[in-house]
């Protein structure tokens, strides 16, 4: 398998995690201040767009759901609104050393940035995006500042931002409030300056745009849409009740710029079992009682065989969207195809869908028929929305000769944002291709939202009890309580290290605020380790405070335990969990020419395609483009079944 696989622009800018794009973007920064700006101009001056924030999870129509993980924002959905841009922004200053907060002015949130002893005022939202310099030609003001004389900073800047209110060039077309004018008397009045609501922001780290391929499996990243998209029934409902998102049905996009939309992507999975058993094994995320033969999977003996595959994409899974108001309604976003022997009435065959690692399975086929049929599955409404799913196969026969598998072909289509992507443009163009062997991720996202079925997470849950309020899913009995994650990779992966993303529900600002720790040990009765404990000591006019951090195990383990520990001093709750387990596994190397990557773009409307057949150890290779009008038209990466 071809583990992390990192394709980038070698001069421009990194997004595959936060570490890499806030290093890259602040490179050859000489100052705080030259630091926020430069991460302030790549989300002003890229075409991310102003379109319905996205939202995930069972909450997605509360703020619980809003994504400001910077690395999905950018990569996967490339929207930006006020109040999920102040976190994204934050988030990204944080990880630079630089501390953040929001402030809510009426009808809108900006951020302020600490840094030279005060606050200094930043607002990267498209439309209005804006700092002020103060007279001196050099210090960026505050809130305050700017409150005190919105219209001399506003309407004509001595030093203005680039860019600076793009606001007056659509004349209030698609919004009212679209104008210098209303800006300055609604959201910066002086009595503003002062009253606006400190926010801590939401920290959320952890998303990678980690890439594993495996033998016989294709990755195509496109520039453009094919009209596959993910919108279930509750936002679409919830969106169309608003006003300005009322383009809805006409998928994700910039009414107001009609170039800047989304893109679609596909996986496609297609091994070739009778070329090598390395192409089978390299493809398996676990089986049991199995035996492969002349490319074909069966029971090892009399009874029954399971073979499970695994799809995961750091890039959204969609597909063509139906009736909108219609859940289950969407197709070809992710199509399962095998050739399935059932030569007697005793044998089965049998497909089934994870989308919880393995915690639940839906059967979604089972073979009515005797003989040899091939047979495609549609599984798009089974798991859309997320980022990858499980597969389980299995094969029960008297005989083990009456029940196969063969001829497997898994396709995933992906909904991504172009902007990030390595992209050629006119000139000379570098691009460093390179990959982790053996570096795994594994996400785990607990569905706490759902009262019946979040128990089935936790390995242990005490003393925690449910709320179906979304400020408060569990929150201690008394004054203290914990719930306990298993985390565990599949057979022969180890856990090298783990990030952890939480959302909690507190009171702050003192001794006696609510606090949470995070512990973990490596065996089911081992000593518990603190990783994390919760500051809840800012001042924070909000309930909510999300948090991410990661730690590193001193060995790898085959398991690991998180506890969350939470105490109450007023209204203490977990809310929101992801866990990012980065894992170690030891396989067959890599054949020296495998991997291939191939381009394709139009120079002045002439179709251009160049192949790179990379060092797997790394390498930076080049792409000369001499044509003026360049248009992207695909990225795609290969791995070749062994022969």
């Amino acid at each position: 398998m071809a583990r992390n696989l990192k394709l980038i622009d070698a001069d421009g800018v990194d997004a595959t995690d936060i570490r890499s794009l806030v290093a890259s973007i602040t490179k050859g920064c000489k100052s705080d201040q030259e630091k926020v700006i430069a991460l302030w101009a790549y989300i002003t001056r890229n075409p991310y767009y102003h379109w319905c924030e996205p939202r995930e999870d069972p909450e997605a129509t509360t703020e619980q759901g809003v994504v400001v993980d910077p690395i999905t924002v950018f990569n996967v959905y490339g929207t930006i609104i006020c109040y999920q841009v102040v976190d994204v922004l934050g988030t990204m200053a944080e990880t630079a050393g630089i501390r953040a907060r929001t402030r809510s002015v009426p009808g809108h949130m900006i951020n302020e940035m600490y840094y030279d002893g005060t606050w200094h005022f930043f607002d990267a939202q498209h439309d209005c995006a804006s700092y002020f310099t103060a007279d001196d030609g050099k210090t960026i003001i505050s809130l305050a500042e700017l409150c005190k004389d919105a219209g001399k900073y506003i309407r004509n800047p001595k030093f203005p931002s680039k860019p600076h209110y793009r606001f007056d060039k659509y004349g209030g077309k698609f919004w009212p409030w679209e104008s210098k004018e209303y800006v300055i008397k609604k959201f910066y009045p002086p009595r503003v300056g002062k009253r606006a609501d400190v926010k801590t922001p939401y920290i959320a780290r952890g998303h990678t745009i980690h890439l594993d391929l495996r033998r016989g499996e294709t990755l195509v990243r496109r520039f453009t849409n094919e009209g596959k998209w993910y919108c279930p029934e509750h936002l679409a409902a919830r969106w169309h009740r608003d006003l300005t998102q009322r383009w809805v049905p006409q998928g994700p996009h910039d009414p107001r710029n009609p170039t800047q939309t989304y893109a679609n992507g596909e996986l496609v999975y297609t091994p070739d079992w009778t070329a090598s058993e390395t192409n089978f094994t390299d493809g398996l995320y676990e089986g049991t009682g199995f035996v492969l033969e002349n490319g074909a999977v069966r029971p090892k003996g009399r009874g029954k065989c399971e073979v499970v595959f695994r799809v995961q994409s750091p890039y959204l899974i969609a597909g063509r969207p139906g009736k909108l108001n219609v859940d289950g309604d969407s197709t070809d976003g992710a199509i399962f195809q095998a050739e399935f022997l059932r030569k007697s009435y005793a044998a089965s065959n049998v497909v089934a869908v994870s989308t919880d690692n393995g915690i639940t399975w839906t059967e979604v086929w089972r073979n009515k028929n005797r003989g040899q049929r091939t047979v495609r599955l549609d599984l798009t409404n089974h798991v859309e929305g997320t980022y990858g799913y499980l597969v389980k196969v299995t094969l029960a026969a008297r005989n083990p000769q009456d029940a196969t598998l063969s001829k497997l072909r898994m396709r995933t289509s992906l909904f991504l944002c172009p902007v990030p992507l390595p992209a050629v443009k006119p000139g000379k163009n570098r691009f460093t291709f390179s990959l982790g062997e053996g570096k795994g991720v594994m996400v785990i996202c607990p569905d706490l939202g759902d009262r019946r079925t979040h128990p089935r997470f936790f390995c242990e849950l005490k003393d925690l009890r449910y709320s179906a309020n979304y400020v408060g899913h569990l929150s201690p009995v008394g004054q203290q309580g914990h719930a306990v994650i298993e985390v565990a990779p599949p057979p022969g992966t180890e856990v090298e290290w783990v990030g952890v993303h939480g959302s909690f529900g507190a009171v702050g600002g003192g001794p006696r605020s609510d606090s949470a720790e995070v512990l973990y040990r490596t065996e089911p009765k081992g000593k518990w380790t603190s990783v994390w404990k919760s500051d809840f000591s800012r001042r924070n006019q909000k309930w909510r405070w999300d948090d991410s951090f990661e730690f590193r195990l001193p060995r790898p383990a085959e398991k690991c335990y998180l506890k969350f520990l939470l105490t109450r001093r007023h209204r203490m709750s977990l809310n929101r969990v992801r866990i990012f387990a980065h894992t170690v596994r030891s396989g067959p190397g890599l054949k020296p020419g495998s991997v291939t990557v191939t381009h394709e773009w139009t120079e002045d409307g002439v179709d251009k395609t160049r192949t790179i057949r990379p060092d797997l150890k790394g390498q930076t290779y080049i792409i000369n483009v001499k044509g003026r009008k360049v248009k992207n038209k695909s990225v795609t990466i290969e791995v070749a079944n062994d022969p």
